[in-house]
């Protein structure tokens, strides 16, 4: 069993076999040969009974502050589970990097999670697109609804 440790808002993982094992499988960020774990990444890392959380800290207490925190991980679950590599997308102003392959090549899909019950705005989906279409990636958009399904809809800008 891999042990981590909470800072904040992200898991540090300090034992060289564990950062090995957890790297290989594309999970987390690698700083000064540590590696960091985003509070998303490791809840689904605990619930798959692969990573604790050192004694005395509480990783769902600490992701329930993280805006989101609930759909961002069905959707991270979901995309995992049907065997897709996924990455913060914070850089893109989106919640997640998606890649069908290895992480060595280039992003396929940029994925923002929208709470279907709550108002989003057209500028997002505006926003998302363009920035996706800069960056030659799908935009996908999860939308999670009150029964906790997700459903995918791609994207595309178009010009006339």
């Amino acid at each position: 069993m891999i042990t981590g440790k909470l800072l904040g808002n992200k898991v540090l993982i300090e034992d060289k076999k564990s950062i090995n094992k957890l790297k290989n499988k594309s999970y987390g960020t690698l700083e000064e040969n540590k590696l960091y774990l985003g509070l998303v990444e490791a809840a689904y890392l605990v619930e798959k009974g692969k990573l604790e959380i050192e004694e005395g800290m509480d990783i769902l207490n600490a992701a329930r502050g993280e805006r989101e925190f609930d759909i961002k991980f069905l959707v991270y679950k979901d995309l995992r589970e049907r065997g897709l590599i996924v990455k913060t997308g914070f850089k893109y102003g989106t919640h997640f990097r998606v890649y069908r392959g290895s992480i060595e090549e280039h992003a396929d899909y940029l994925v923002h999670v929208i709470d279907e019950k709550e108002n989003f705005r057209s500028y997002e989906i505006i926003r998302t697109a363009r920035m996706a279409n800069t960056v030659n990636k799908k935009m996908i958009l999860a939308f999670v609804d009150m029964e906790n399904d997700i459903t995918y809809i791609e994207v595309k800008r178009t010009r006339l």
